[in-house]
This record gives structure tokens, sequence and C-alpha cells, in this order.
């Protein structure tokens, strides 16, 4: 039998796609280290702080699902050009904003850019080699975007205090202008594919994508707006509640649409709501957490940009020498208990860091980031194995697809509900422990921000100690109700996932060795 021609990409696009990847990967966890000297150089608050991070991660969820369909009728070298340029744009805006708006508007632009970058650079790399040698690539590509993940806090630590925080995105302008010569030169550019092609599967649902990022934006929005007000005003919960609304028009809207966000006939298969809801706090607990925690460790603690690039670098490097471990757990004692055993080591991690002193050391912080990597790396592969494991193969780029936007999403809503659950606590902290400094209404939202350096040099040491400790009150405190919401959550998912995809001991069959998986009733 013939073998269909398979155009092949020259080797030097292939390392161009990985390195453009890398940096997109990168400027996923770098932010969490250079956030403190951002927020120092501004004077921001915790609300702009927030939305730096959150404005790229909702852009960046807004696109996932359009992209894939407009790359193949518009042709995906052209459009991973245009995202590539587009990502550079906005790393340029970040490396030279006057303002905190400004990095906010730059961080929305390249997270555009970026989820172009790594939807399109996939498709072209897999659709360049023979269908065999596709799972290859996808796991190449997968490896190299933790690499960066991974290395993130470490490369932003070493920028931010060898060069400043600008160079954490200047960074991105200069090696993307190399890259897109390359991209230019080197790859042939692809004929969009006909309406015929595409069909009516690859229709975008607009109204659908709006719905869900107007609701996310209000949520976090309102959330975010704890820095200044009481959970009571109205300011806060009447953004959240249409927020809330928009979901629920959303739920009513996908029933009726002919292009919904994904194949809901697929996404209720047992037990894929179960292990969506897990990767939902998993991915909320792993973006709130952090952020939180890099916010504490540098501006209450006093750890250098470096060395607190070093203590979150520990959750990487358990996360990603546990991952290829999943499975494996996975295989002997099942689904459910392997979910259980990753969200245990998390809850366990998560009330660990919540212990945290003013005179912590970094070794001990490091330990429970440790455990905290170890954890997610059991749990996260093990929910995104039984979520796919039971998609029928012609509808997997579809959940995969929106499995990306709940990734993107949950995080999101991790940023706005720990980040509001820790406003709460540092506010109710402070309050009960100023009653002995003048004004210290006026400085709430300085304390609520974690502003400890300001405060230092503008109230003196003795008021600067009282906020630092209410801020860390509300962090410990933030950290102790994620801790039992993961510890439920992993209560639940034994029973709820059982000991499906565990592997009976090996028995003989006609005279060959095999595994049968075991399927819970």
């Amino acid at each position: 039998m013939n073998t269909p021609h398979v155009p092949r990409l020259p080797q030097a696009v292939i390392v161009v796609f990985a390195a453009a990847q890398f940096l997109a990967g990168l400027d996923m966890s770098i932010m969490n280290v250079a956030l403190p000297a951002i927020q120092q150089q501004f004077d921001a608050g915790m609300m702009a702080v927030q939305w730096s991070v959150m404005a790229y991660m909702i852009a960046g969820a807004a696109l996932a699902l359009p992209f894939g369909a407009l790359g193949d009728r518009l042709g995906r070298r052209r459009l991973y050009l245009i995202g590539t340029t587009t990502f550079a744009v906005g790393s340029l805006v970040c490396a030279t904003a006057p303002s905190m708006g400004f990095l906010i508007a730059g961080r929305a632009i390249a997270g555009a850019g970026s989820v172009a970058m790594g939807t399109l650079a996939l498709a072209m790399l897999v659709s360049s080699v023979p269908r065999d040698q596709g799972a290859r690539l996808i796991g190449m590509w997968a490896a190299v975007t933790a690499g960066a993940s991974a290395l993130g806090p470490i490369v932003g630590g070493v920028m931010v205090t060898a060069f400043g925080w600008r160079s954490v995105f200047a960074m991105n302008v200069i090696l993307l202008a190399a890259i897109i010569p390359v991209v230019r030169a080197k790859v042939t550019a692809d004929a969009p594919a006909s309406s015929e092609r595409t069909g009516e599967r690859d229709g975008i649902d607009g109204l659908g994508i709006g719905l869900l990022v107007m609701g996310m934006m209000l949520i976090a929005g309102g959330l975010s707006l704890l820095e200044f007000n009481p959970i009571t005003d109205p300011r806060v919960w009447a953004p959240a509640a249409i927020g809330l609304a928009a979901i629920a028009a959303l739920a009513l809207q996908q029933r009726r649409t002919p292009t919904p966000l994904t194949d809901w006939a697929v996404v209720r298969r047992s037990p894929i709501p179960v292990t969506l809801s897990l990767l939902v706090i998993l991915g909320m607990v792993l973006a709130g957490a952090f952020l939180q925690q890099a916010l504490l460790i540098q501006n209450v603690l006093g750890f250098t940009p470096l060395l607190a690039g070093f203590v979150l670098f520990a959750a990487s490097t358990t996360l990603i020498a546990f991952s290829p471990l999943s499975p494996r757990i996975m295989a002997r004692i099942g689904l459910g208990p392997t979910c259980a055993l990753g969200l245990g080591c998390a809850a366990l991690a998560l009330y660990l860091l919540s212990l945290v002193e003013v005179s912590t050391g970094p070794l001990t912080i490091a330990g429970d980031f440790l455990l905290l990597g170890a954890g997610l790396g059991i749990a996260m592969p093990a929910t995104q194995a039984g979520t796919m494991g039971v998609v029928p193969r012609e509808a997997m780029g579809a959940v995969s697809g929106f499995l990306s936007l709940i990734s993107l999403m949950s995080a999101v809503l991790g940023i706005s509900v720990i980040g509001a659950i820790s406003a709460h606590q540092v506010r109710s902290a402070w309050e009960a422990t100023s009653s002995s400094i003048a004004d210290a209404a006026s400085l709430t939202s300085l304390v609520v921000s974690g502003e400890i350096p300001e405060l230092a040099a503008s109230q003196g040491a003795q008021v600067a100690a009282l906020a630092g400790q209410a801020y860390l009150v509300g962090v410990n405190d933030a950290m102790r109700i994620a801790a039992v919401a993961v510890a439920l959550a992993g209560l639940l998912a034994w029973p709820a996932l059982g000991r499906r995809g565990r592997l009976t001991p090996s028995i003989t069959v006609d005279g060959l060795e095999q595994q049968v998986e075991h399927v819970d009733p």
C-alpha cells in the first residue's frame, strides 16, 4: 500500500517552533517572581496584580477554540505569524509600560498571541510527520511546555535580580525578532481549507465563548474589588452575581447552539464530570496558591527574586518527576485511589504552607512545595487520563481543546477566589490589630495588597511588622481553606471514581501472559 506523501518541515523550523513554545511556557510561570518588583515600581494594589496575570489567561481562553478553526480556514502559517507578532507586540508593551494599566493591556495582547503560537505550531508539526509519529511530537511538545513552566521561576529570578523586571519581557521581543524571519523563510504557506472541507463541525460559537469570558471576567472583577470593599458591598457581589448569571445563560445557550464549545454528550460520560471537577480544583490551587505564596515570601519574608524562584521551582521538580509515575500508580491501585493520593499530598502541602511564620526559612517552604508538586504530579495526569480514556477518537480534538479552555478558566478562578479569601482575612486581621495606629484605615489597601516594603519606607518598621503579620495571617487562612477543599475533593474522588483503570495481576490465556483492566460497574 502506498503511503501518502507528508510534507516535512525543516529541522531548523522544528527547533524554532520549540523555542517559541518555550518562551510562551516561560511567560506563564515567570510572572509570579517578577510581580513584587512590578508592584513596587508602579505602587500597584492587589487587584492590579491579579489582573496582570488574569488578563493573559482570559485572552488566551477566549481565543483557544477559535484559533484552531481559523487556522484551517485562513492558513496555519499565516495565522501563526500573526500570533507570534502579536505575542512580540504584547511583550514590547509590557517591557516599556509606563503604568500598570499598560502592563495589563500588554499581558492581554501577549496572551492572545501565545495561544495562537501553541495551537497552530503543534498542528503544523503533527501534520508534517506520518500519523504514527504524531504521538512522539505531542509528547515532545508537552515536555517543552512543562520544562519552560518549571524553569520560569528560576529564569525570572535571575533576570529580575540581574537586569530588572522589564528584561523578562524584553527577552521575548529579542528572541521572537529572530524566530519570525525563520518561519517566514522556511515554512511553506499552506492553502486555506475550503468550506466543504472544514464543514459545520468547525463553526465557532462566538456567543458561547463571549458568555464564558464575560462571566469569568465579572466574577474575577467582583472578587478582586475585595481589596477596597467588604464582601457585603454591592460593588463586590453584584458583578460576581451577574457573572454567575452569564454562566447560567451559557448553560442554556449550549443546549440550542449548532456549534457548541465541545461535545457535551461525550463530556457527560462517566467519569468525565468528576475528573473535570478535579481538574478545575487542581487548576485553581496551582494558580491561586502560587501567586499568593510568591507575593508572601518576597514582600513579607524578604526573599530575593532569585531565592523565591528556587523555592517555587521545588514544586516544578517533583511535579515533573511524579507525572510519569502517575499512570503506573493508577494501573496498580486504580483511578480513584490515585487521585485521592495526589489530592491528599497536595492538601497536606497546603496545610503546611499555612503554618509559615515570618521566621520560616526557605528550605522549609521549599520542602512544602516539593510535596505540593508531588501531589499535583500524581493527581493531574490521572484525572486527565480518566477524562480522555473514555473519549472516542473522533471527539478527542474537541474535548482536548475544551480541557485547555477549562484549565485557563480554572486558573483565573483560582487567582480570584483564593485572592478574595486572602484579602478578606488580611483586612479582618489588620482591623483587629491596628487600633493603636493613627489613621490605620487609610493604610488598609496597602496592607491587603501586601505592599509591606512600601509601608516600611513610609510608616516605619513597627507598622510594617504589624502589616506583614496581618498579611501572613490572611494568606495562611486562605491556604488552610484551600487545603480543606482539596482534602474533601480527595475523599470524594475515591468512591466517585472507584478502581477503574487498575490492571489485574497477570493471567495466562492461550499461553500468553496478559493483564486485564479493571472497570467498576
